[in-house]
């Protein structure tokens, strides 16, 4: 079978009418692929792009996103579905949906949206040529320009090319996924071309030139043309000079057609994988057979057949469906860096001040953590209150010691750089450094040499598993006694993708909180004996059964008749355990509200469901909160969560469920909860068909992250 082409390359002409999402029944109950469900949520993205109330710079960002996050579901997704098929009936004791049949959804979903995604992407082309922008081909450069775009190429594109060429009985080795390529045609032209060709002789030659995109700008702006702004792809600067790169060779005729790999990236490169423990252990063997092994090829429609069979032969491609026709462009994921004035931008904004923590005479932070626990809503607060808060622990002479997690950080950390000033001040600081943070490994590893060097203890990870748990702790000594500060929030300590991620963190002089995160590094250094905690709730150990505890109270006060609920925002819900207790709950009256950005295997709408009420909201700034509420007959108990409800989260990463006890923050989170819930603008209904419908709560248009922003300015931050 044949796979249609994707947004890279889209023929429209291949899209198929929308269809509605499946789900199988796995143990018993409903219970949705998370590939299915996750593409979902990317077709929301690709909804941001095609609405016209959001900026046209912002719109071909969502575009972007969709088209990176494609890539990553094909190189580990795709590549885990294929490898599952090959397992049979073994997939079974995975508790997950037949992979024959969610590979085969995956396609229809994926081919469904590629029409769209190229509708919008020539729509946007549209609108910014009439503010002015002109996205042109190599054919259309202007006379007047040609001399500028010539010294362009001759000074930054030429010297990075290396031509590899085609010859019949030369091998290719295996081309590198992350890079797009040129495959170049040339050929003779003229009369005696001709003559040739009409005996069968016609020179060709073929070759493959990679794009330098990580080197050079992928768009390149040209000087200003008749008031207009005009943008070449990278790939048409290098067709214009074809000829100056194969000089030396007798063809004058240059045909280049792009082409893209996308390999299989194994399990560990996708975030949230269901699969993973025990998909391990039933396919080692398949695995090392499968590693590398291309899942996508994508190849402009236009590219000669033989040549195409030329580089199918050469670069050994296995499998039909992974040939994916498309047009001129690959890796439309550059999309998110292209050149517009930022007048088609979302207008800037600028933190809100937290009544506590702002001005030039503020209290102590310390002080004020003694008298009330504070929260921070990120983005709309400012992150550097963080900062505050370690810069003053760096400083203050009362304070011993400094404890942080560190997952990801910012590539010039503010938040590494005050670790390692509080070092040289004399404070005993230690870091747990994530050596498996995906994308990030190579980051965290020249981190820990940075912090040992500064005088940083370091803890390189736990054996077995990954820390995922979002934990400052300050100790200071105050008078006869020690005294905890922390931080505990959803997001990591990051001060870069603080300002799009939308999180929560706590910060308290709560002792018992505070002892809990002293105890759980103790466990990072030891991991001999479980950690003992009082308060948190800490994955592996105890997780699980914490929540399915809690949602157990909930189907036993339905039950007495008590109020009764569950309000919850993730970003992903695919686990079956907890998927099953929903249910019951749910058959048990009790009201199941659910807020969810990506990944959901619920099927709300049936028997089973009739009580549950699902959204995922997709706008500006990527949800990232995890917030968790219970009724508890009248006394709600409140929690933030570094987890998801995935079994990956709750069986072999170490997460905290952090309990909010403060009556004042435990109000600011319902009242989030409760904003996130009436928005009628970016949010879709999560239904038995996931066909992202938008909510429809009122008639007057409410967006939660413009309300929430609202919100949070009128009460004074």
């Amino acid at each position: 079978m044949m796979l249609t082409a994707l947004p890279d390359d889209t023929d429209p002409g291949r899209a198929v009418p929308n269809r509605s999402m499946k789900s199988a029944i796995v143990d018993g109950v409903p219970f949705r692929s998370k590939e299915v469900s996750w593409l979902s949520f990317n077709s929301r993205v690709l909804q941001e792009a095609d609405d016209p109330d959001v900026p046209l710079l912002e719109r071909l960002k969502f575009l972007g996103i969709y088209s990176s996050n494609l890539d990553e579901f094909f190189r580990v997704r795709i590549a885990t579905l294929r490898r599952l098929v090959l397992v049979g009936r073994d997939y079974r004791k995975l508790h997950i949906p037949d992979p024959k049949l969610t590979l085969r959804e995956a396609r229809a979903i994926i081919k469904r949206d590629a029409g769209l995604f190229d509708r919008i992407y020539h729509d946007i082309l549209a609108s910014l040529a009439k503010e002015g922008i002109c996205l042109i081909e190599h054919t259309e450069v202007p006379r007047a320009l040609k001399p500028w775009l010539t010294d362009y190429f001759y000074a930054k594109v030429r010297p990075r090319i290396m031509p590899i060429m085609i010859r019949s009985y030369s091998q290719l080795g295996s081309l590198r996924d992350h890079p797009m390529y040129l495959a170049v045609e040339m050929m003779k032209a003229g009369k005696a071309a001709s003559a040739g060709k009409a005996a069968g002789k016609v020179r060709t030659a073929h070759a493959l030139i990679e794009i330098p995109a990580t080197e050079l700008p992928r768009f390149v702006v040209l000087p200003e043309h008749k008031g207009k702004t005009l943008v070449m792809y990278l790939d048409d600067i290098i067709r214009f000079g074809l000829p100056s790169i194969f000089s030396g060779l007798p063809f004058d005729k240059f045909e280049a057609f792009a082409i893209k790999f996308t390999r299989d990236a194994e399990m560990g490169g996708f975030e949230d994988d269901v699969t993973e423990s025990l998909y391990d252990k039933i396919s080692e063997g398949l695995r090392s057979r499968q590693t590398g092994q291309a899942v996508r090829m994508n190849y402009d429609s236009r590219i000669p057949a033989a040549f195409l069979k030329l580089l199918v032969t050469k670069l050994k491609l296995a499998h039909d469906d992974t040939l994916m026709p498309g047009f001129r462009y690959h890796n439309r994921k550059d999309l998110v860096k292209f050149p517009a004035p930022s007048r088609l931008e979302y207008p800037s904004e600028s933190p809100l001040p937290h009544p506590r923590l702002s001005g030039q005479r503020r209290e102590s932070f310390f002080r004020t953590l003694q008298d009330q626990d504070l929260l921070l809503h990120l983005p709309w607060h400012s992150f550097s209150h963080f900062l505050d808060f370690l810069r003053e622990a760096s400083l203050d002479p009362l304070v011993e010691s400094i404890y942080l997690t560190q997952y990801r950080l910012a590539g010039q950390s503010c938040v590494a750089r005050a670790l390692m000033n509080a070092a040289q001040n004399g404070k005993d600081v230690t870091v747990l450094i994530e050596p498996q943070a995906r994308f990030d490994e190579k980051n965290n590893i020249e981190w820990a040499n940075r912090y040992q060097h500064a005088g940083v203890k370091v803890i390189l990870g736990v054996p077995g598993l990954k820390v995922h748990a979002k934990m400052c702790l300050v100790v200071r000594h105050e008078g006869s006694t020690h005294r905890f500060y922390s931080a505990i929030g959803t997001g990591n300590f990051n001060e870069e993708t603080s300002r799009f991620y939308t999180d929560h963190m706590l910060l308290t002089a709560h002792p018992g909180l505070g002892a809990d995160v002293l105890e759980a590094f103790r466990f990072f250094r030891t991991n001999w004996q479980p950690p003992r905690l009082s308060h948190l709730v800490a994955a592996p150990i105890s997780l699980r059964t914490s929540v399915k505890f809690l949602i157990q109270n909930e189907i036993s006060h339905a039950r007495q008749g008590k109020e009764a609920g569950i309000f919850v925002k993730l970003n992903n819900l695919a686990d079956p355990d907890i998927t099953a207790l929903l249910y019951e709950a749910s058959q048990a009256g009790v009201q199941v509200r659910l807020i969810v950005r990506s990944m959901f295997s619920v099927v709300t709408g049936g028997t089973v469901s009739k009580n549950i009420k699902a959204i995922g909201i997709v706008d500006r700034y990527l949800e990232h909160s995890r917030i968790l509420c219970f009724a508890n007959g009248g006394s709600p108990k409140y929690f933030l969560s570094s987890a998801d409800f995935l079994p990956r989260n709750f069986d072999s990463r170490f997460e905290v469920l952090c309990p909010v006890y403060d009556p004042l923050l435990q109000q600011q989170l319902q009242r989030c909860l409760d904003i996130q819930w009436a928005d009628n603008t970016k949010a879709r209904v999560l239904d038995k068909k996931l066909a992202n419908h938008r909510a429809k709560t009122g008639e007057k248009r409410f967006r939660a992250q413009e309300e929430q922003r609202k919100w949070l300015a009128r009460k004074g931050g």
